[in-house]
């Protein structure tokens, strides 16, 4: 290179550098990037901010705390994992697990204690209270049978009421069916009228639970029968009923009205 050529460098960059110096404040600071391309790495130690004044200040100083704040972190970060790393290692080792053992059998023989004591209370509680409440379940099942029962008897009660008020009326068409005597066709007629209107009535009453006692043939029975004569008979025996005078009824085992008989003597 020759001597020329040399000036001629020398030249560019002094006039490179006053021009940098005579530009504003605000842009009289410039990064080392930019520094670099301007001057060359030779010339980066004397590239300064010109408005020292102002308060401004190189780009590098402003980005150090960030970069220190990055690199201090990362130290905290590792003591951190390697503390919990030694709290799990603490929490597996055998003596902390056999005092860990020793707590939870603590715990376990009090939950113990607790639960004999109150099963031991239950148990007087009941011993107490078991026979009363015992003695009130009988008295009430007791009270819903008699209720129950009472209740089915006053039912009875009103269909033997209204079975009896009804006696009469059969007693009459008995009366009336007996009276016809089937000569001719007419009388026929009305005698199968009648005996189908006594079988449909006795029907009825039968769903009532109305029962007729027998009575020819059946040994006599004060419960049931009102002996009205005794006659002499070479058919029947001796205390057996021989003749009906007026049928008798029951309804489901309680007696709505005796049959009147005669007994054999």
């Amino acid at each position: 290179m020759t001597t020329t050529t040399l000036a001629l460098l020398l030249l560019a960059t002094s006039v490179s550098s006053f021009t940098v110096l005579l530009r504003p404040a605000s842009h009289h600071c410039l990064t080392p990037a930019a520094a670099t391309r301007a001057f060359g790495r030779a010339s980066l130690p004397i590239v300064m901010c010109a408005a020292e004044g102002e308060g401004a200040a190189p780009a590098d100083d402003a980005e150090e705390p960030v970069a220190s704040e990055l690199t201090e972190d990362e130290p905290n970060t590792a003591a951190v994992e390697e503390e919990e790393e030694e709290d799990d290692d603490l929490l597996s080792t055998p003596a902390f697990l056999k005092q860990k053992l020793k707590v939870l059998e603590k715990e376990l023989a009090e939950v113990q204690e607790k639960t004999v004591a109150a099963k031991a209370a239950a148990d007087e509680v009941e011993g107490e209270w078991g026979q009363k409440q015992y003695r009130l379940q009988t008295d009430f099942d007791n009270f819903k049978k008699r209720h129950v029962n009472q209740t089915l008897e006053a039912q009875l009660d009103a269909r033997i009421k209204v079975l009896n008020e009804f006696l009469p009326v059969l007693d009459n068409f008995d009366r009336a069916r007996a009276s016809i005597s089937a000569e001719g066709e007419a009388q026929e007629a009305t005698n199968a009228l009648y005996t189908d209107m006594h079988s449909g009535l006795m029907s009825a009453l039968t769903e009532l639970d109305m029962e007729k006692i027998e009575c020819v043939g059946s040994e006599f029975d004060y419960n049931l029968h009102m002996a009205i004569q005794q006659i002499p008979s070479e058919e029947y025996e001796e205390g057996t009923v021989c003749a009906e005078m007026q049928p008798g009824y029951t309804c489901k085992g309680k007696l709505l009205r005796p049959a009147y008989v005669a007994v054999a003597l």
